[in-house]
């Protein structure tokens, strides 16, 4: 070959493969952002049963790509909502799904008549490519957009893969590289170039479409094709492991059990078949195999393997647990951390925005708990109580460190506009929440101060702070309950609650100001006074921001409530809270 036929091969493979990879990417990325979030609360359904795990493992990476699948499930076990021996069907599914993408790419090998012709992916995706251009200009929202993404992705992975396989022809007259792809027969050469095809471009899919493509225009045998196909098949697993390096030891048991899986899977299947062919002598290794029959040797191993491990494969999670043994250390990991926050989740926003809601309800739960704690240690100033009440502001506090430190990182990426509102909603109530237990460690630090001075308040005061902590321990954990439900209830009679706080926090004042002059309580011990109930008055003032979030993420606008609901809700605290009367 002349130096500038190589010059053309070379970039016309490279364009191809670049195009290849990038519709690819492109497709898997916006099906993968469309579902979004949902697919959390799907895969925690489907996932209890291994068989209902395995088809919904299938079906997903028949629609994105099986790396996709495997990073997410290490992610959803290493977060909790999956355990890991849910893993392994989902496992199972993701290998078998990813085969529907090499019988699609082999609809570009058809021949024969005009109409048959026209089935061709390269015939009609041109057509398909431009059509979708113009709708993707003219669609007047996110979902539509994400419709029109995807085709293109599919569009240009089908041109990408056609010019690749005329970029190669002119190989099949060129002796070298002939005696080249001989040396692929052998059996462990093949699954080499298999495993390091599919760590270059992390993708088994992809690796298997570039052996497809040429197929379609060199002699590709199946000899050569099937260690390949295992090598490709092998290679996956380091994507999967990769992911597991940022996760705790749940997430890497799933990685494993994915590796395991295909290493087993693959080795027993070429030692056993290549044991075979040595007393008989597969005569079909010699022959062409094209694009087809690639996919079809593709499916087949996935479907053998489904069939094997989906009833016999148990025995891989306590190999797994071998390997990776459960200790004391990650029960402390997980109360420590919110192990829902998991930064594999971040190439997807919409699925880590999912668990910032989850995981933000669980600090509002904590917050809630570390408050309630709180009221209970002014009467209780026990080591034991106190204790108690510092660890749980402490996990109030590391739960709002995660939190805050995910969302920058959300922030960072690449979204959709109603992401992204939903990102600052979630953002503004977590700085809500962490700003109250700010605000409770400090009234802790001050009211643990004054007792061990030895100073106290009078039986008055102590009543006045017992009565406002009520109503703030109330109105905490009413927004605690319409922020988890996401009831905006609470946004329209929220200033209500405020005008009955600051009536009275207003007659406390005065009558601390009181008993100040009558010499009732000490002058020392207003400081502490006030700042306890303006720690109180702080905290039911972020109730009425996030009761404001709630409000926004509804869509709704607020109602003013009728004098009827006024009177009621005033009637009842000042039933509840003898001050208001007095």
């Amino acid at each position: 070959m002349s130096g500038q036929q190589i010059f053309e091969l070379v970039t016309g493979m490279l364009s191809g493969l670049a195009l290849f990879m990038f519709g690819m990417n492109v497709m898997s990325d916006t099906l993968t952002q469309l579902a979004g979030g949902r697919l959390s609360t799907l895969i925690e359904r489907l996932t209890e049963k291994r068989v209902a795990a395995w088809s919904f493992g299938t079906a997903l990476s028949i629609f994105v790509q099986s790396s996709v699948t495997t990073v997410m499930t290490v992610g959803l076990v290493n977060s909790g909502i999956m355990k890991v021996s849910q893993s392994l069907g989902v496992m199972i599914g993701a290998n078998l799904g990813t085969t529907a993408t090499a019988w699609l790419l082999s609809l570009n090998s058809l021949g024969g008549s005009f109409w048959l012709q026209l089935l061709k992916p390269s015939s009609f995706t041109p057509f398909l490519a431009i059509g979708s251009v113009v709708f993707l200009m003219f669609a007047n929202d996110d979902k539509k957009k994400s419709i029109g993404t995807i085709v293109i992705g599919f569009s240009v992975m089908m041109i990408g893969m056609d010019m690749m396989s005329n970029s190669v022809a002119p190989l099949q007259d060129v002796p070298a590289f002939n005696k080249m792809m001989l040396s692929v027969s052998n059996p462990l050469i093949g699954v080499l170039v298999g495993v390091a095809c599919t760590l270059m471009i992390q993708s088994s899919a992809a690796a298997i479409g570039i052996l497809q493509a040429l197929a379609m225009s060199l002699g590709v045998t199946f000899g050569m094709a099937i260690p390949i196909v295992c090598g490709a098949q092998l290679g996956t697993c380091l994507t999967a492991i990769l992911a597991s390096l940022q996760s705790n030891n749940k997430g890497k048991r799933a990685a494993l059990i994915h590796l395991f899986y295909n290493l087993i899977r693959n080795s027993v299947f070429l030692v056993a078949f290549y044991l075979i062919n040595m007393i008989v002598h597969f005569p079909f290794l010699q022959a062409e195999t094209g694009a087809v029959g690639i996919a079809a040797f593709h499916t087949a191993i996935n479907l053998l393997g489904s069939a094997i491990f989906l009833p016999f494969g148990g025995f891989l999670i306590p190999l797994v647990h071998i390997v990776l043994p459960y200790n004391k250390a990650e029960q402390q990991e997980e109360a420590d951390t919110l192990t829902i926050l998991n930064p594999i989740f971040l190439s997807n926003p919409a699925f880590a925005i999912d668990q910032v809601r989850t995981a933000s309800t669980m600090l509002a739960d904590a917050v809630q708990e570390y408050f309630d704690a709180y009221i209970v240690s002014i009467g209780d100033n026990s080591e034991e109580q106190l204790t108690k009440t510092r660890l749980l502001g402490d996990k109030a506090s590391r739960y709002a460190a995660q939190l805050r430190k995910y969302c920058i990182s959300i922030s960072e990426q690449k979204m959709h506009d109603a992401d992204a509102r939903n990102l600052v909603f979630l953002n503004n109530a977590v700085n809500d929440y962490a700003e109250m237990t700010e605000k409770i460690t400090n009234m802790l630090h001050s009211i643990t101060g004054f007792r061990a001075s030895g100073r106290s308040f009078s039986e008055e005061a102590e009543q006045d702070l017992r009565v406002f902590g009520s109503a703030a321990q109330e109105i905490l954990e009413a927004t605690v309950h319409d922020y988890t439900t996401q009831n905006a209830r609470l946004a329209e009679t929220v200033q209500i609650y405020r005008e009955i706080i600051t009536d009275m926090h207003g007659k406390i004042s005065k009558r601390n100001v009181r008993r100040l002059h009558s010499g009732e309580c000490a002058q020392e011990n207003n400081f502490v006074f006030s700042d306890l109930c303006a720690g109180y008055e702080r905290i039911i003032d972020r109730c009425d921001s996030i009761a404001s979030h709630i409000l926004m993420a509804s869509d709704a606008e607020a109602k003013a409530p009728t004098k009827e609901q006024y009177d009621a809700i005033r009637e009842l605290f000042a039933d509840k809270f003898e001050a208001l009367n007095s």
